[in-house]
């Protein structure tokens, strides 16, 4: 009588120490919706201030933290999103790199200064990454699972942050608010730099790329 040994299971990198540090660092941003910004302003108090969605161009794309987190802990669960989230995710994606975009090229919003140039330029590029590497993970199913539709998310948050900093400096200091975004965006870039290298995806995933 012959027994066979189980073939060994593949590492379940959705579940891995990287992406469950990731999920925890990246809610951060979630709170921060609610956290002072700069001044007496938030994010969410920046959807009706001084008159209903005067600032909303700006606190808008902050509520992506909340499907991001989501989107995280469902990738961790399962490693994948259903074909609804994906898209729903990607639409979200969509329309926050656009209010940004908007809000970029307006004409109330020219550069007046070095500083606002310097801006203006790294936001614009960090859009313009976002549509490069949207691309990117779309073809060919290079970050399969639904992870292109959280990375496309993340991607359209951070030229946002951008935007807000130089609005709250122009208030004066920064608060917790504030450093709870760029903490939630160091996080971001992590997990973007881990999807492109492959660290976070299963290798079943990406053996059918």
């Amino acid at each position: 009588m012959t027994s066979t040994a189980a073939p060994l299971a593949a590492p379940r990198r959705h579940r891995s120490p990287l992406s469950i540090g990731i999920a925890v660092v990246a809610f951060a941003g979630v709170p921060a919706i609610w956290l002072l910004f700069g001044r007496d302003v938030t994010p969410a108090s920046s959807l009706f201030e001084g008159g209903f969605l005067r600032l909303w161009p700006l606190a808008w794309p902050c509520l992506l933290a909340i499907p991001i987190a989501a989107a995280l802990v469902r990738w961790i669960a399962s490693g994948r999103l259903s074909d609804a989230e994906r898209w729903a995710g990607r639409l979200l994606a969509a329309g926050a790199a656009c209010v940004t975009g908007s809000q970029l090229l307006s004409d109330g919003n020219s550069p007046s200064s070095a500083a606002d140039w310097t801006v203006f330029l790294v936001a614009l590029a960090m859009l313009a990454g976002w549509a490069a590497l949207s691309l990117w993970a779309l073809r060919g199913g290079r970050a399969p699972g639904g992870l292109d539709a959280i990375v496309m998310m993340e991607l359209a948050y951070l030229p946002n942050v951008v935007l807000c900093v130089l609005v709250a400096t122009s208030f004066g200091a920064l608060q917790i608010g504030a450093y709870a975004v760029l903490l939630t965006s160091a996080a971001y870039g992590v997990h973007v730099l881990a999807v492109l290298s492959g660290r976070v995806t299963p290798p079943s995933q990406r053996a059918r790329r």
